[in-house]
């Protein structure tokens, strides 16, 4: 049995009846989905969450339901400084329970479903067309129109059919193992998630012993986690796509270019915090070591553009962190780009 789900916010004085309000309203709609979400909060405000272990996987579906019928946007759009909230309280506490549900989770157009009620989450507005037939196969698997063995063999054909696309093998010839695929594509940055190489071969294996008639009775709950971690994979790379065809960003009514990953250590100086320009001077001497790896919020190369939501971008106006830069970015800004 899966064990308890327990998490911590804490809200500033300030939003604490916003957040009180917020998990009111999740405990409220999880009730739909026979999922009991309980809170409590202390004299510091932090609040303690907790979902009982035996109803994580309809806690799944419950996260699922909530982003496609766009219930968080329309909650907020009740509140009165719903930008804030978003960015503050709701933003926060919905990315820990994604993240605490499942392995691979990278919510980045979370921000912008919940201020403007983009579907971007939504397989079908994906840029490859191979995760637009994964959401298409999602949905079937949902509704209860195709059985898990039947789901995992499907999977298995649209993730060749993707690797071979990406690693522009030519048709007609033989294609390589599947497993051969999968390094491949890992060591060519293909698949940069980290959990994606061995969540592809897991697919194959359950295909292979299918095949072998030793095993096509997969638990519900090994396919529904199975199903989502993929999700999350496409999801990854059309938000990767589409940040490096993002070059700039709108600040204070003039465009800036962003800054690329590796770049930032350039835009520290700007800043007139002492703190920070310690901050920056200590890092100088790691920093070749550090962006020799990947971005360790968003998973980009050094050269590539962040992921929109990641924490290491700067504000290519006055060099602090981008996510949370409320000088520079304005309600105007953010209106002219939607």
């Amino acid at each position: 049995m899966t064990s308890d789900l327990e998490l911590t916010f804490t809200a500033s004085a300030r939003l604490y009846q916003d957040a009180l309000g917020f998990l009111t309203f999740l405990r409220k709609a999880a009730r739909k989905h026979s999922v009991t979400i309980s809170f409590s909060v202390d004299q510091d405000g932090e609040f303690k969450l907790s979902v009982p272990g035996k109803e994580c996987w309809d806690l799944d579906l419950f996260l699922q339901e909530i982003i496609f019928q766009h219930g968080l946007y329309y909650y907020l759009c009740t509140v009165s400084n719903r930008r804030e909230v978003a960015r503050s309280v709701v933003k926060p506490i919905f990315e820990d329970l994604l993240v605490s549900r499942f392995s691979v989770a990278y919510p980045v157009q979370l921000q912008k479903h919940l201020i403007e009620g983009s579907s971007g989450w939504f397989g079908g507005e994906f840029l490859d067309g191979n995760a637009q037939a994964y959401e298409v196969l999602f949905q079937k698997l949902k509704l209860k129109m195709i059985s898990g063995y039947e789901f995992i063999r499907n999977l298995d054909d649209l993730l060749t059919e993707f690797m071979l696309t990406h690693l522009e093998h030519p048709k007609g010839e033989q294609s390589p193992k599947f497993n051969v695929l999968v390094d491949r594509c890992h060591n060519q940055n293909i698949l940069r998630v980290a959990a994606a190489p061995k969540l592809f071969k897991r697919v194959h294996a359950l295909r292979t012993r299918g095949l072998h008639r030793l095993e096509r009775e997969i638990p519900d709950a090994e396919i529904n986690e199975l199903a989502q971690n993929v999700y999350y994979v496409f999801e990854w790379q059309d938000d990767y796509r589409r940040a490096q065809a993002e070059k700039t960003v709108r600040l204070t009514g003039k465009r800036y270019r962003r800054v690329r990953y590796g770049d930032e250590i350039r835009t520290w100086p700007k800043r007139s915090c002492a703190e920070d320009t310690a901050r920056w001077k200590s890092l100088r001497g790691e920093w070749p070591e550090i962006i020799s790896r990947p971005c360790h919020d968003c998973g980009v190369l050094q050269g590539e553009l962040h992921l929109w939501g990641c924490d290491m971008e700067v504000c290519p106006r006055c060099g602090g962190q981008y996510i949370c830069c409320t000088t520079c970015r304005t309600e105007e800004d953010d209106l002219d780009e939607s």
